[in-house]
């Protein structure tokens, strides 16, 4: 059918089309002497349900009118000489293609090889296709590693990391580094110890002890304003800093 019709209560006739659907697999085409030649053949579904098939070679526009039996790429006792002897397996293997020259795959693509299962003969390169459209012949120029989003794409710069602390008498503050602070852990021995952050500040009675980290990706350093002790208080500071 052409389209949906469906009818609303005011009378009025709304029509839906169903766009068409195309399929496209590899076959291939086997001689009387079993030489078996790979084509194209795709299938298309018009909204009405009728099905048309296409053969094209390869490349995906030259016409390809097959001459013996049609069946798929595998099986048959015998190899014979061809593009694709009968026995070979056809696979897929996806790539990606630096085309801007910035280290990272901005084009995918797909190459179609015929596959030896015995091992006898070397792969075969049936065709590379862009984006897994066998209708899209293509021809990378500078295949790279496919990366996810996730994956790291700018190098990383080293760091190094450098440690320091103080033993607090009564009634002192700390020597925080003034940038680059990853962590800071303060233990009270008597007394109060006051930590001021970005988030207001907090107050360690005497045998307890806090640590401050960098802990989330987006968050590049601490922000501690100052550790100070008590008139009649002491405290452990220990610290990292890049």
């Amino acid at each position: 059918m052409a389209g949906k019709s469906c009818c609303g209560g005011g009378g009025g006739t709304v029509t839906v089309n169903i766009p068409a659907d195309n399929e496209i697999v590899v076959l291939c085409d086997v001689a009387a002497d079993g030489t078996a030649t790979p084509f194209l053949r795709r299938y298309s579904v018009a909204s009405d349900g009728t099905v048309t098939t296409t053969d094209t070679a390869l490349d995906g526009t030259t016409a390809y009118t097959p001459a013996g039996t049609v069946t798929t790429c595998t099986g048959g006792e015998e190899e014979s000489p061809g593009p694709i002897p009968s026995g070979k397996q056809i696979l897929e293997r996806c790539g990606c293609d630096d085309t801007d020259g910035d280290g990272i795959g901005d084009v995918t693509y797909t190459e179609i090889w015929a596959i030896d299962p015995d091992g006898v003969d070397a792969p075969a390169l049936l065709g590379t296709y862009q984006d897994g459209d066998l209708t899209q012949p293509y021809t990378p120029v500078a295949p790279v590693d496919c990366t996810s989003s996730s994956d790291p794409t700018t190098p990383t710069t080293p760091v190094t990391v450098h440690s320091g602390g103080a033993n607090l008498a009564a009634s002192t503050a700390a020597s925080l580094p003034t940038s680059g602070l990853q962590s800071l852990t303060v233990t009270t021995l008597t007394g109060n110890t006051v930590v001021v952050t970005d988030s207001g500040s907090v107050t360690i009675p005497a045998g307890a002890t806090l640590t401050w980290s960098v802990t989330r990706d987006q968050d590049q350093a601490l922000t501690v304003t100052s550790v100070t002790t008590g008139p009649v208080a002491t405290a452990l500071v220990a610290w990292t800093n890049v």
